[in-house]
């Protein structure tokens, strides 16, 4: 009985993925208040190095 539950689960999960455009990801990532100054990618007050470049902050 529980198992029935899960494939309609799966599905509207999987429309929500799909209708979001893939944004849910960046909901779940920190704001960064600065940026990279060689990659331009977003860092976070405390990194002394960029994770994207390699590039000292």
């Amino acid at each position: 009985m529980f198992l029935m539950w899960i494939v309609p689960l799966l599905l509207i999960g999987l429309v929500v993925y799909a209708v979001s455009g893939n944004n849910l990801v960046n909901v779940l990532k920190p704001a960064a208040s600065r940026a990279c100054p060689h990659c331009n990618q977003a860092a976070q007050d405390d990194w002394k190095n960029c994770p994207h470049c390699g590039q000292t902050l």
